[in-house]
């Protein structure tokens, strides 16, 4: 369908790989898409081999076009159908179809991101010449070192721009050195540690709208203004660069509040951020699921990672506090506005799996969960009496599930009854059950709340750490949840080191897979940090431990 629609799937794609993939790039397990060696191959199902594999397929499509990418795979096929064959082998065939393409004569240099691990900083700065009404964009990159990589050479880097007027207009570019792949977009291929490129016949200086689509999967560090991230949210053609310019305003604050917050300031959001959020909620244009994407902020491991960017010690706890008072004023800000849009995608009429009507339920159940949230501030029991018969009464999964989740997420006296309901409902569905486990591991954490239920569900009759499923719903899930996993009293790392051991005498996969919850703990700040450095040091002195979790605990250790 629309643009919007359309980004919705890249956009959950990119939020995955900049949470789970890039803090692996970042830790103690980097390793290249293809690695060179290993202790225990279980340990390298990673989302570095599979989603950013995919995405270096996706770069090699970006840069010899769709059309090209099909040729492509009709030469790979010819060539190896029924065989054994590498990397090497595919991306040569792609070369091969498109011998006039931008991949062909940078092969060799692209094929450095199956060799080097890291995600490239992409730094972005552009200088306007009004004079000459020319706008010279400068892109230079840079990786940091990995284990085993103190040193990188220049990736390929494939960057979709367009340029825009300060009203949000797509400016025609005329581009200094070769031809356009549209009259308001060009595809740059950043192959240099710096390059610079320059367009002309420019009235004004231009609002960049960089690494559209998520052309390359780097960290884009660009000068962009309020104002021009305003721009881009309000009028951006690519709609996966909306979404990013409003993550990206949500993210600035979310930092400035953290560090706020160690002087005692109030996180508070602005006017500014409020009013664009309220216009794009309210903005019938856009596909529902995109919406529903666009007004959730970002993540607490997505902003921790970011200040361990800029050098700060991560406090799992400021961040959790910090997104919660935003999450709580956004939900009161736009209280009319939720109500609205749940009045309008609640009933979708009998369930149907297309697109449009997806999207009308993730959008409607966001509008439930911050009209419960906000009944928890406001002492109100109609929305969460609301959230509870739907419980009872939805005709999907979805749905039933969207109340639930809401419930549980503002802590509502309501959610200990839907719990137990839904619980008695569906406790014959195995994978059901394994959604209600995880839907409380994950809840936002309150006072210490949420670890203690999950050390009393590890204590369920239903929970059993002999099935890998229930296990991952479960302990896993808690591993992914900071503010009630990195606890002061440091309860967490000691429960984490105690399933791990238990685990890795049954099954050493799933164990190596939760010994990965403490890859990042260098960054945490004290106290945190050095209870997360004894629980690692209690997991690494048993005698018997699995070359699995050995390697993992060792190079964590290490690192």
């Amino acid at each position: 369908g629309s643009p919007s629609a359309r980004a919705v799937k890249r956009i959950e794609d990119v939020r995955q790989l900049r949470q789970i993939q890039f803090a692996e790039d970042a830790g103690p397990m980097a390793h290249p898409v293809r690695p060179d060696s290993y202790q225990a191959i279980d340990n390298f199902y990673t989302s570095t081999v599979y989603e950013k594999g995919a995405e270096v397929v996706r770069m090699m499509a970006t840069l010899v076009g769709r059309a090209g990418f099909a040729r492509g795979m009709t030469l790979y096929f010819e060539r190896f159908d029924g065989q054994a064959v590498t990397c090497d082998d595919f991306a040569q065939a792609i070369s091969d179809a498109n011998p006039d393409s931008a991949l062909a004569p940078r092969l060799e240099a692209f094929k450095r991101w199956y060799a080097q691990s890291g995600t490239p900083r992409v730094q972005a700065s552009g200088e306007y010449d009004a004079d000459n009404r020319r706008y010279t964009l400068t892109l230079s990159q840079s990786c940091p070192a990995t284990p085993g990589q103190s040193e990188k050479q220049p990736f390929v880097i494939p960057v979709a721009l367009g340029l825009l007027d300060r009203e949000g207009r797509a400016l025609p570019m005329q581009f200094v050195g070769g031809p356009l792949a549209s009259p308001t977009e060009r595809l740059l291929v950043l192959e240099e540690a710096s390059q610079s490129f320059t367009f002309i016949n420019l009235d004004s200086a231009p609002v960049p709208s960089l690494l559209r689509g998520f052309s390359a999967p780097v960290i884009l560090q660009a000068q962009a203004s309020q104002d021009d991230l305003l721009t881009l949210l309000r009028h951006d053609s690519d709609a996966f660069n909306r979404w990013e310019a409003g993550q990206q305003l949500g993210l600035e604050r979310l930092l400035a509040a953290v560090q706020a917050d160690q002087n005692g300031e109030e996180p508070t959001l602005d006017a500014a951020f409020i009013d664009a959020m309220q216009a794009l909620l309210r903005d019938e244009s856009l596909d529902a699921a995109f919406r529903e994407l666009l007004l959730t902020l970002p993540s607490e491991s997505y902003v921790a990672e970011r200040l361990v960017e800029r050098g700060v010690a991560v406090d799992p706890q400021t961040i959790h506090r910090v997104r919660d008072a935003f999450r709580a004023q956004l939900a009161q800000a736009l209280h009319a506005d939720w109500a609205a849009v749940w009045d309008k995608h609640a009933q979708t009429g009998g369930y149907s799996p297309d697109a449009i009507s997806s999207g009308r339920r993730a959008l409607a159940n966001l509008a439930l969960a911050n009209l419960v949230l906000d009944a928890a501030r406001s002492g109100d029991t109609v929305w969460p009496g609301r959230a509870y018969q739907r419980c009872k009464d939805a005709t999907n999964m979805t749905d039933r599930l969207g109340a639930l989740s809401a419930l549980v997420q503002a802590h509502a006296e309501l959610a200990e009854p839907a719990l137990a309901r839904f619980h008695a409902q569906f406790q014959g569905e195995a994978l059901v059950i394994d959604k209600w486990f995880t839907l409380q591991a994950t809840a936002p954490e309150s006072n210490g709340r949420v670890f203690a239920r999950v050390k009393a569900l590890a204590q369920h009759p239903d929970f059993s750490v002999k099935n890998p499923n229930r296990a991952r719903s479960l302990l896993m899930a808690l591993a992914q949840n900071p503010a009630a996993f990195h606890r002061a009293d440091a309860a967490g790392y000691v429960f984490w080191a105690e399933k791990v051991i238990e685990i890795d005498a049954i099954n050493r996969q799933l164990a190596a897979r939760l010994a990965r919850g403490l890859d990042r703990w260098r960054t945490l700040a004290e106290p945190q940090r050095g209870a997360a450095q004894e629980a690692l040091q209690r997991v690494a002195a048993k005698a018997d431990l699995s070359a699995d979790v050995r390697e993992i605990v060792s190079r964590a250790l290490a690192a």
